[in-house]
């Protein structure tokens, strides 16, 4: 049975007096920021969110002591201070889509009860890996705080929260930060609302990005448990999340488009000639990715081969268990980069189940890396539907690593759910 409860909890906010601008202190998720984006950040400001998100170890102190360190330094000195009383918290982000367009998305935060075993209005559609939660575990078990959310989905086709939403426009938010991926984030405080924890009464929630995030609440959830036995609705069963509607027109879902060498031996016409029996193949002389999304059929990719030809890619209306077996069901054998994975990259080119590609949501970077030999070829996806997100997550299977690349990704620090 599916008893989700999304609620507002007193959140741990920057306080402006203290810290100045959240330019610096406000970031995006841990895992899109690289070592050299996270020493930038960290030199901006001693309150920065790397310096408790991605800590460093320091005076004989692991990095784990030094967040838990930091954290506490924080709400001492009233870096952050806590609300009065549970709210909610309205984000806008407005920012530069990668067709160079100017994009506004809107959302919220909240907590959302984590599902018991038996629940399952929480969907994920990626695998995840015991590395990344182990880290996440020690990090929240020292902090005793979601510091970044999971961001998810949810269907409001009728538009039964767009009062809710419209909370923004009555005001000027209460605070703002711009990231360093050039996103404008802005945030309004609004009390807790009984209607929107109704709405979501028997909802599900799918998730876009985080999935280590919510694997590692569950985990924490149930460390908690054993070490505090009957204690019930604790905050640790609850985990911070982002919402933001499936129709939201700032939604932007895009294709990691795959960088691979060519496998010893390759030839491109012998190439070509295998894929025949089940793509349509047309070499085309110009402007590949502009040809392969606006090319009809239910199944398109285009390839750029180093030294080679480009080429578009049309599955053929065949029986889709013929490349790609039975083995997996018909949600996962619907997505193009499934077909990509084992039609192509296994069962053409050889390369292994579960090799690791370079991959790139730049269409200009991933045609120059195969024209000037960067790699060998560059695979050019169409961008994963929503309604197949749902339809992997529905069903529990797991797609294919990196099917799905959202931008902008939600900002962490804007509000912190601590666990205490």
């Amino acid at each position: 049975m599916n008893m989700i409860c999304v609620r507002g909890f007193r959140g741990f906010r920057y306080n402006p007096d203290r810290v100045g601008t959240l330019d610096n202190a406000v970031t995006p998720p841990y895992d899109v920021i690289s070592p050299e984006e996270r020493a930038a950040l960290a030199s901006r400001s001693p309150y920065n969110l790397v310096h408790a998100l991605l800590p460093e170890a320091r005076d004989g102190k692991d990095q784990y002591a030094v967040a838990a360190e930091t954290v506490n330094t924080w709400i001492k000195e009233g870096a952050w201070t806590q609300d009065t009383a549970p709210s909610f918290t309205l984000l806008r982000q407005r920012f530069t889509d990668l067709e160079g367009k100017p994009q506004e998305r809107r959302g919220f935060f909240a907590a959302v009860k984590l599902p018991e075993a038996d629940e399952h209005y929480v969907l994920g559609h990626e695998r995840t890996f015991d590395k990344p939660v182990e880290d996440r575990l020690r990090l929240t078990e020292a902090t005793q705080a979601n510091l970044g959310a999971v961001f998810v989905l949810y269907d409001d086709s009728d538009g039964a929260l767009k009062s809710f939403l419209g909370q923004m426009d009555a005001r000027d938010p209460d605070s703002e930060a711009r990231t360093i991926d050039g996103v404008e984030q802005a945030f309004w405080q609004v009390p807790q609302d009984a209607a929107v924890t109704d709405f979501f009464a028997g909802k599900t929630l799918y998730i876009a990005d985080g999935h280590h995030r919510f694997q590692t609440a569950c985990a924490y959830r149930d460390a908690m448990r054993e070490k505090n036995p009957g204690m019930a609705d604790a905050a640790w069963d609850y985990c911070l999340m982002g919402f933001v509607a499936f129709d939201d027109p700032g939604l932007k879902i895009y294709p990691p488009h795959r960088l691979t060498p060519k496998p010893e031996g390759f030839d491109e016409g012998k190439f070509v000639d295998a894929l025949a029996p089940f793509f349509d193949v047309q070499p085309v002389q110009n402007d590949l990715p502009g040809t392969v999304e606006s090319a009809p059929g239910a199944c398109v990719m285009g390839v750029a081969i180093h030294g080679g030809g480009d080429y578009l890619l049309t599955l053929k209306d065949i029986d889709r268990t013929e490349l790609l077996g039975d083995d997996r069901g018909p949600a996962w054998r619907d997505l193009d980069v499934a077909v990509l994975h084992r039609g192509i990259l296994e069962r053409t080119l050889g390369f292994p189940e579960g090799a690791v590609f370079t991959y790139e949501k730049s269409l200009d970077r991933a045609m120059a890396a195969a024209r000037a030999g960067d790699v060998g070829l560059s695979f050019i996806l169409r961008a994963t539907r929503a309604d197949q997100i749902c339809a992997c997550a529905e069903a529990g299977e797991r797609m294919p690593q990196k099917s799905t690349y959202f931008f902008p990704k939600l900002p962490s620090g804007g509000v912190v759910h601590r666990l205490v």
